[in-house]
């Protein structure tokens, strides 16, 4: 099989803070993602999956672990070659509000990243940019506007128009959708898909809506308090889930069918997520879950597969049917 174009080994960060205990945000996370494909990370708010994002590119610098891209350390690259690595790997950001810069004109933002490669000339970068726009969907004489004359959606057009620009292998997508509404939501969606149809590049899609990563994405990683819990094609995460924490999130989706709406079990979690700065020992999702035994609080359950066809951190994993979830072992 091809290698594929970014991997991920073992990545962890810590943040320390004077007086206060460390936080292990991400801990130990393996993920990897095909050239032309995407690859859905989802999770829960506050479990870790924009700290992945922001190692990946080293806008943090990651406490261990490697990032490799397309056969490269990034860990080991000077700052020099950094830069010129990351014009094949770009992101996209949550708040298109924030992540433009009112006092720049849309031409200016998207051209940005050109301007810092050096690309071209003025009149070959002002043409690149009026085909960018093109291609995101808005007008070439918005270039002369500014972001706050924009819409929400717009907006995060602009930031997409402004990741294409130096023409990525990669670009990781951080929350892109959650801001906007949902008829706009889907029309980015579709914009996306159609980029990577076009120009074949792939995504690091972090989301927390399941429906979004459902829609979009190849392979799949369920996160939890900074650990994969679950990993593998989007068939197999969300037509046989085996983690009680994916299954958990799966119940929560409504049915549109309403008959089996009614009939099917909602499994609810009892408590909150521990704190990063104190985790339970052994498996972090124990204090929640309903299969707990005493070795799920002696030993970390490695990702592997355990016969469920795909990847399971649980020491008891079990195959169930999302939409039914009747199976008595999950029922509360």
């Amino acid at each position: 099989m091809a290698e594929p174009l970014l991997d991920v080994v073992g990545l962890e960060k810590e943040f320390s803070a004077r007086g206060a205990p460390p936080v292990r945000a991400v801990a130990g996370v393996d993920l990897s993602v095909a050239a032309g494909t995407t690859h859905g990370l989802v999770g829960e708010s506050g479990c870790g999956k924009s700290t992945v994002a922001r190692a990946v590119l080293r806008l943090i610098e990651p406490t261990a672990g490697t990032v490799t891209f397309d056969g490269v350390d990034v860990g080991d690259l000077s700052k020099r070659d950094l830069r010129r690595l990351r014009a094949r790997m770009q992101i996209v950001f949550q708040d298109p509000v924030s992540s433009l810069d009112p006092r720049m004109t849309v031409g200016t933002i998207v051209a940005e990243p050109l301007d810092v490669a050096g690309t071209g000339t003025r009149a070959s970068r002002r043409e690149r940019v009026g085909d960018l726009l093109d291609r995101v969907g808005l007008d070439r004489s918005f270039a002369r506007r500014y972001p706050h004359q924009f819409s929400g959606g717009q907006r995060q057009r602009v930031g997409i128009a402004r990741a294409l620009a130096p023409g990525p292998d990669l670009i990781i997508c951080d929350e892109p959708v959650s801001a906007l509404d949902v008829s706009v939501r889907a029309q980015i969606l579709n914009l996306l898909r159609d980029l990577q149809e076009d120009l074949g590049v792939a995504y690091l899609f972090i989301s927390h809506d399941l429906a979004v990563i459902r829609q979009i994405s190849d392979m799949v990683s369920v996160m939890y308090l900074g650990r994969i819990v679950e990993s593998g094609t989007r068939e197999a995460i969300f037509g046989q889930p085996a983690h009680p924490y994916t299954i958990a999130l799966l119940s929560a989706v409504p049915e549109p069918d309403p008959v089996i709406e009614r009939n099917r079990e909602r499994i609810v979690l009892e408590g909150d997520p521990p704190s990063p700065a104190d985790p339970p020992s052994g498996c972090v999702f124990r204090t929640r879950c309903w299969k707990a035994q005493e070795i799920c609080a002696q030993e970390v359950p490695e990702l592997i597969d355990r016969g469920q066809g795909h990847p399971v951190a649980c020491h008891f994993p079990e195959v169930v049917n999302p939409v039914s979830l009747t199976s008595p072992t999950v029922t509360r």
